[in-house]
């Protein structure tokens, strides 16, 4: 089985790419800080969305990595029931999260719909390259119900921690957060995707 290479890994690099135009955006215009907000809550909504759409169609599952009242359940059946609890624990999630944002971070400056449009459909669009990647490469690979549940929560709990600390605390850096969540996102990006790719080569070899 061919592995996805760092290198030729594009949903990594458009990740890339476009949070540091996010940076830049920021730089130029710092009014903004509140659209770049909800273009990371939107963002973290689509990784949510991706990765209930890659335990619904997932062909098998690895044996004893989703029980119910401690006994294997079916493949069919584990992945319904993870795929849609999953869905409704982190709706809920980012349920509590948007009632946060409003009831209690202040961000000042105007929200551009228009820009906060374009930023979703562009992280749309990185999130689907690496499912089809993925969904390509590791088709016929047994998948770890248990750990697909908690990667997500991995990857956008220290993201969003960099960005809401300050927000909430009231510090006006806001470039240099929105930075260290470009390295955060950056990062854990690729502690999941070799969570995949190890899942695969065990499963595999």
């Amino acid at each position: 089985m061919k592995k996805i290479s760092f290198f030729t890994d594009i949903g990594f690099w458009s990740l890339l790419l476009w949070n540091l135009f996010l940076v830049y955006y920021q730089l130029q215009h710092p009014e903004t800080f509140k659209t770049i907000l909800w273009i990371y809550w939107a963002q973290s909504v689509l990784i949510g969305l991706f990765n209930f759409l890659d335990i619904i169609t997932l062909q098998k599952v690895i044996p004893g990595s989703w029980n119910e009242d401690g006994k294997s359940v079916s493949d069919s059946k584990a992945k319904g029931c993870a795929a849609f609890f999953f869905l409704f624990h982190y709706g809920f999630f980012h349920l509590v999260y948007i009632i946060f944002l409003f009831a209690f971070v202040k961000a000042g400056g105007q929200f551009d719909f228009n820009f906060f449009l374009l930023s979703t459909v562009i992280f749309f669009m990185s999130l689907l390259i690496t499912f089809i990647q993925r969904k390509t490469k590791y088709a016929k690979v047994p998948g770890n119900i248990g750990q697909m549940f908690m990667l997500p929560y991995l990857r956008i709990i220290p993201m969003h921690l960099t960005i809401l600390l300050p927000a909430f605390i009231g510090v006006s850096a806001f470039t240099l957060f929105t930075v260290l969540k470009t390295l955060v996102d950056v990062f854990f990006y690729l502690i999941t995707t070799r969570a995949y790719r190890v899942t695969a080569t065990v499963n595999t070899d």
